[in-house]
């Protein structure tokens, strides 16, 4: 039977059969198998996730509920950190926003697993971990400490969020692969700068005005999707990248943050302090080079500031 076959059986009732015969395997498998949808919440895991991670899928809990739980009852996988906001926060802004990316990780009382993460552009995760405990340990230390070393030169200092290296990595990385896939969707890319920071700064201090940019990255972060990406550009603006997002779809998202902000008091001395951003949204064109959707988006940006600030403008 011929490659083409086989795929084309996969529709039919054999094909049916296969696709349990798949589940059934990898519900018996040792590996940690679990399936994210573009929420990020687990919709389903086999036994293995299920006992390392103390879960039930039943509950559709949030990747970074499931992190924080663990996290306070030290079980699961090892978190090493004082702040798991801000661990939650560096972790969230990065997670599914590459195709597919493998790490090892360390879970409380099992050892070392190998971890990979599938992302399709919808934006559902594949995870999928198989413990390496037994292998060689010689070059372990010297991996962690190189991926630590690659993370660090990818991350805002400050706010925990991929830097501007990062986002222009990825960036390309996405463009290219759109434009070999021109029909997987609409996509949206912002711009975003905070209102009147320097007066923050000047009039609250550099410490306040480090706890507003802090602030802000962890509001974004916690209300955007998995697939989407975001980071500092530097000082008070930031890119938002909106995969398989409706132009006005990703208005409303905006105007959402832009009302969560009027709720949040950033400034523990200060509760009463309130803050906007203005924003340059703009739909990436099919053929469009990404670094002038990025300009546009800047244009739009200045046209929002010129009208008066605290808007979104396409």
């Amino acid at each position: 039977m011929s490659r083409h076959n086989k795929v084309t059986r996969l529709g039919t009732a054999d094909g049916e059969a296969w696709r349990e015969d798949v589940v059934d395997l990898l519900m018996q498998s040792p590996d940690l198998v679990a399936l994210y949808d573009g929420d990020d919440r687990l919709q389903a895991a086999n036994p293995a996730y299920r006992d390392a991670y103390h879960c039930d899928p039943a509950e559709h809990l949030c990747w970074r509920e499931i992190m924080r739980v663990n996290f306070e009852h030290k079980r699961g996988p090892i978190i090493e950190t004082g702040d798991i906001d801000g661990w939650l926060t560096i972790a969230m802004a990065r997670r599914g926003t590459v195709p597919y990316r493998s790490f090892e990780a360390g879970l409380y009382g099992r050892g070392w697993i190998w971890i990979t993460e599938t992302v399709c552009p919808e934006g559902r995760m594949l995870f999928r971990a198989t413990d390496i405990s037994g292998l060689r340990t010689e070059g372990r230390m010297l991996r962690l400490e190189r991926d630590a070393a690659r993370r660090e030169s990818w991350t805002d200092a400050l706010t925990g969020v991929p830097n501007r290296r990062y986002l222009m990595a990825r960036l390309e990385e996405w463009h290219q692969k759109q434009c070999a896939h021109p029909d997987l969707g609409t996509h949206c890319l912002a711009v975003v700068d905070l209102d009147h920071f320097k007066q923050v700064n000047d009039r609250y201090g550099h410490s306040c005005g480090d706890a507003v940019l802090i602030s802000f990255c962890r509001d974004v972060v916690g209300g955007i999707r998995s697939q989407d990406l975001f980071g500092r550009i530097g000082g008070e603006e930031f890119l938002v990248l909106m995969p398989n997002c409706p132009l006005e779809v990703a208005r409303e998202r905006l105007g959402s943050l832009q009302q969560k902000l009027d709720q949040s008091g950033p400034i523990a001395d200060h509760p009463s302090f309130r803050y906007s951003f203005s924003a340059g949204l703009v739909r990436i064109d099919p053929d469009e080079d990404i670094h002038n959707a990025i300009r546009r988006a800047d244009k739009c940006l200045y046209d929002a500031k010129a009208a008066g600030r605290a808007r979104v403008n396409e």
